[in-house]
C-alpha cells in the first residue's frame, strides 16, 4: 500500500492536510514550523505521486492510486 511507505509525521501531516487544515494549523497542532510542515508535505506528495490535493484526498480514501 501506498501510505505504508510514508514517515509517521508524514502520516500526521497527511490527514490534517486532507481534513483542510492550513499549514500554520497544523505547525501549531504538531508544534513544529510552518515551514516543516511544508517540507514534510512535499515529500509526501512526492512519494504518493500526487501533484494536487484533491489527488492527495483520492489516495487517502483509496479512490484512486499513486505512481
Amino acid at each position: 500500500r501506498l501510505l505504508d511507505g510514508l514517515t509517521h509525521r508524514e502520516k500526521e501531516v497527511m490527514e490534517r492536510v486532507v481534513a483542510g487544515r492550513h499549514n500554520r494549523e497544523i505547525a501549531a497542532e504538531l508544534a513544529i514550523s510552518a515551514r516543516t510542515v511544508e517540507v514534510h508535505k512535499a515529500r509526501m506528495m512526492a512519494k504518493l505521486g500526487a501533484t494536487s490535493i484533491p489527488q492527495l484526498v483520492r489516495i487517502s480514501l483509496g479512490v484512486a492510486d499513486g505512481p
